[in-house]
């Protein structure tokens, strides 16, 4: 991979990094639900971190200096009672919850997009630390993914039911 290439993979990243804080930050700002606004919070501070790692990157890139074998993304965050992100309260009123529900959709869907493409981007790396770093940046999205797929399943019938989504038996 020659440094054009890594710069377009940093500036897409970057792009998807900073478009995740956003989401994360607004849907945690605007959640009723206090284990949602927790978890969409530290989501958005991931998101940040990964922004901040890849801006690293890529001005050592930028800078002539080279891939920085240094830059870490610290550590990684995992919540208590994973598979119960929204309180008991939520789940009594989620007829209601139509943002929350609509923000877990959409996490669902960037983890995934954010994963394939780190994923994709490590496999092309022929620099054993640019690959590495890529890499874990893939596991992490791929277990924000699974986070967040967990708790859809765990909710989605539910929600459905309640707002008359599915079709009745």
């Amino acid at each position: 991979m020659d440094e054009r290439q890594l710069t377009v993979i940093l500036e897409e990243a970057l792009r998807a990094e900073r478009d995740g804080f956003e989401f994360y930050r607004l849907a945690g700002e605007r959640s009723e639900d206090p284990g949602a606004r927790e978890v969409f919070a530290h989501l958005a501070m991931e998101e940040r971190r990964h922004f901040d790692a890849l801006q690293k990157e890529y001005r050592s890139i930028q800078e002539g200096t080279g891939w920085d074998s240094g830059v870490a993304l610290g550590e990684r965050w995992s919540p208590d009672g994973a598979s119960q992100i929204f309180s008991e309260g939520f789940r009594r009123r989620i007829g209601e919850r139509h943002l929350e529900m609509s923000a877990l959709s959409i996490g669902i869907l960037l983890e995934r997009t954010a994963y394939e493409f780190y994923a994709s981007s490590a496999e092309k790396a022929d620099d054993g630390p640019v690959r590495r770093f890529l890499r874990e940046l893939a596991d992490w999205e791929d277990g924000h993914y699974q986070l967040l797929l967990r708790e859809d399943d765990a909710l989605r019938d539910e929600y459905w039911e309640e707002n008359r989504f599915a079709p009745l038996n």
